[in-house]
């Protein structure tokens, strides 16, 4: 991230990190990019309150976002709750992993 002459620009990673996001308003809606954060208090609260496969996707962004295994993201989860949409955004990523 660079913040220069009060612009804010994105880096590579986390314009492809933003740009996953925009199939997934309600999850982007955490997520403050020129903050450079992710509203994790807002997401838990709101993990009981997300739709079927909300809470897997949430769990995955997270992790991609942060980069290592603080929150749980379940494979066999994703693989048995999640539409061929949401898969196949998963796999595009595990094909070429970034982490913003």
């Amino acid at each position: 991230m660079s913040i220069s002459t009060g612009a804010f620009h994105l880096t590579p990673e986390q314009r492809r990190f933003k740009d996953l996001l925009t199939a997934y308003p309600t999850l982007a809606s955490y997520w403050n990019f020129e903050a450079c954060r992710c509203d994790e208090a807002g997401v838990e609260k709101a993990m009981g309150v997300f739709s079927h496969g909300e809470p897997i996707m949430a769990a995955f962004f997270r992790r991609v976002w942060s980069g290592n295994d603080a929150h749980s993201f379940g494979f066999i989860d994703a693989v048995t709750a999640l539409g061929p949409e949401d898969l196949q955004m998963i796999h595009g990523w595990a094909k070429v992993p970034f982490f913003p």
